[in-house]
């Protein structure tokens, strides 16, 4: 395995940004005529957004390499500062945050490629003792090493995340929170796909995954993943059928090691142009509920159904090790509104904050959103971000955060998301529930899920955006989140947070932002409140 040095990684990372800030003339050179930037306020049908289906010479005036540095300052003056002491009393603060950043995107013959790193440098007037820097990274991109056969796929992402689920919630960076840590993951996917004979497709992939955080006592993650799969036609017309094999090993480092293998055969049948059935069988073996390796036998049913192009529901059921695995989707656009609702049901071993890219923020939201209209990650991630940024919406509002794990868990999470957008007015609805169970013997009696066997968290977030003028925006949020478990312990933590922030353009390259922020945090050990005012001001070279 190999093991990534994250200090190590910062340091490039700065270095890149720092090449990047000497370069400002390149990047006002680069940047001219990339994307076509969303009007404010603009719907979402398919006569708003470029669909990544551009015509050989729209492709070709766009820029292949896109280099945009950022710098930002922030003052929040809060009522409450340190949360970890508020049963003494709150102590007010005021922090100063400076911000340099950058954002390339690849879009190259061979590299297609998103890349966001921040370097945030807190200061603390009354405890500058707790001065720090906080890394932010959110990349990721596809390499094409040879000709429509080997590719390389790439992610990373740092961010601040909640050690336990029943500890101090925290709704901002800059508040001193024990509860809280930078943690990191890194992926690298290589894969090769072909086919045989011009009969059977394959695809054949090596998934290599580090999770890392600061505080010692989060365990470490590391994952490699084999897959394997084969693809192909009958001779009876409609049916397909294919053949997949995954072999994972995972080891944490407060935690054992665990192996697990999986072969499913499924058979697809095409009724209609538009309806889908698939059945599956197949066989696992793992050490998730034993010390040993345990078999089981598996099978499954489901069906894909898109009446239109804007519809798309589909829903599958498999009896697994743990019971039922299930995975249902459904998604509809409307002319100025979109609407989406998940229900998974699996085994995990990630933190469940890790199994997707990003952490249940509005911009993941977007990012999902637009995947039917923007297929091409690099272009959507640009599109989302200047849609945020006009609309004056928080790209990492969070609704519902994570928790560290040392083990695996059997994870169902729940999802409902909607999105409306008019002339003047954006209304961001998310709400989310997931229930979170340890696997009997994967239990380490070192995190939220060995306190409390099943873990239970379910939140909803609101955000009103609204257009005061051509130049200015005005957002208000509101969010709350429960934590809960049940089991061994019965614990429960509430967060609720109310947030009003008006910006506006004070130049041609220049952002300004206030907010006014309250947040209500019970729990039976460490209850707070706190208040805050932020003002923001951001320049992009």
């Amino acid at each position: 395995m190999v093991m990534i040095n994250r200090e190590f990684t910062a340091f490039t990372l700065s270095a890149v940004l720092l090449v990047g800030l000497s370069s400002v003339s390149l990047a006002q050179q680069v940047t001219s005529g990339a994307f076509a930037t969303p009007a404010t306020g603009a719907g979402i049908s398919s006569g708003n957004i470029n669909r990544g289906t551009q015509s050989d010479t729209e492709q070709t005036l766009q820029p292949a390499w896109i280099v945009k540095p950022r710098i930002s300052l922030t003052e929040t003056l809060t009522d409450n500062v340190n949360i970890n002491r508020s049963a003494t009393g709150n102590q007010s603060d005021l922090v100063s945050e400076i911000a340099p950043g950058i954002r390339v995107e690849a879009r190259s013959a061979r590299l297609k490629a998103y890349f966001d790193y921040a370097l945030r440098g807190q200061f603390y007037a009354q405890n500058s003792d707790s001065n720090r820097n906080q890394n932010s990274l959110n990349t990721f991109g596809t390499l094409e090493a040879i000709d429509n056969w080997l590719f390389l796929d790439f992610s990373a992402f740092i961010a601040q995340q909640s050690i336990s689920a029943f500890g101090t919630q925290s709704t901002s960076n800059t508040t001193i929170n024990n509860n809280s840590t930078e943690t990191a993951i890194y992926r690298l996917s290589p894969y090769a796909r072909g086919q045989f004979g011009g009969l059977v497709d394959y695809t054949l992939r090596y998934n290599l995954s580090t999770t890392r955080s600061d505080a010692n006592s989060v365990s470490d993650v590391d994952v490699s993943q084999w897959i394997g799969q084969l693809s192909g036609s009958t001779r009876f017309q409609g049916l397909r059928w294919s053949f997949d094999a995954n072999q994972q090993s995972t080891q944490y480092s407060r935690g054992r090691k665990t192996d697990a293998d999986l072969l499913r055969l499924m058979l697809t049948y095409t009724v209609a142009p538009q309806f889908r059935v698939s059945v599956s069988g197949g066989w696992e073996s793992n050490n998730y509920a034993s010390l040993e390796q345990e078999t089981n036998t598996t099978h499954g049913y489901g069906f894909d159904w898109t009446p239109t192009e804007r519809t798309k529901f589909s829903a599958f059921k498999e009896k697994r090790f743990f019971g039922d695995g299930h995975n249902l989707n459904f998604s509809h656009r409307f002319p100025r509104s979109s609407i989406q609702f998940s229900d998974t049901r699996d085994i995990s071993v990630l933190p469940n904050q890790f199994t997707t890219i990003g952490l249940g923020s509005v911009y993941d939201l977007y990012f999902q959103q637009f995947a039917s209209l923007i297929p091409d990650p690099v272009q959507r991630a640009n599109f989302v971000n200047t849609l945020l940024a006009q609309t004056g919406v928080n790209p990492n509002a969070q609704v519902t955060s994570g928790f560290t794990t040392s083990q695996a868990t059997v994870r169902r999470n729940q999802q409902l998301s909607i999105v409306l957008f008019g002339v003047r007015n954006s209304i961001t609805l998310l709400a989310n529930r997931n229930e979170s169970q340890g696997v009997l013997a994967s239990m380490s009696g070192i995190d939220a899920i060995s306190q409390s066997n099943i873990v239970k968290q379910q939140g909803f977030g609101l955000n009103f955006s609204h257009k005061l003028s051509e130049t200015s925006n005005l957002n208000l949020l509101g969010s709350r989140q429960e934590s809960s478990g049940s089991g061994i312990n019965t614990l429960k933590t509430t967060t609720t947070t109310y947030q009003a922030n008006v910006s506006t353009k004070l130049g041609a390259k220049t952002t300004g932002s206030l907010s006014a922020r309250r947040s209500e945090f019970d729990s039976s050990t460490n209850p707070y409140t706190e208040n805050a005012l932020v003002g923001t001001v951001s320049f992009v070279y």
